[in-house]
């Protein structure tokens, strides 16, 4: 159970995949139709993609993921 999940606001996101390469769980994939996703079943929450972006798309999204 989580209490927050980050995720990638597509909006923002210029693709580039810095935060890819800063994941140390391999979490953030990137799709068949080049775009970056936090894998939520791998992610463990370190943040290490978020620090990464120079943009901030990643966000951090409150709630109960279970």
């Amino acid at each position: 159970m989580k209490f927050y999940r980050f995720v990638i606001d597509q909006r923002i996101c210029r693709q580039c995949g810095s935060c890819a390469r800063a994941c140390p769980q391999a979490a953030v994939k990137e799709t068949s139709d080049k775009r970056f996703v936090i894998d939520q079943d791998h992610c463990d929450g370190c943040g290490a993609c978020r620090d990464a972006c120079k943009l901030r798309a990643i966000v951090k999204r409150k709630g109960l993921f279970l």
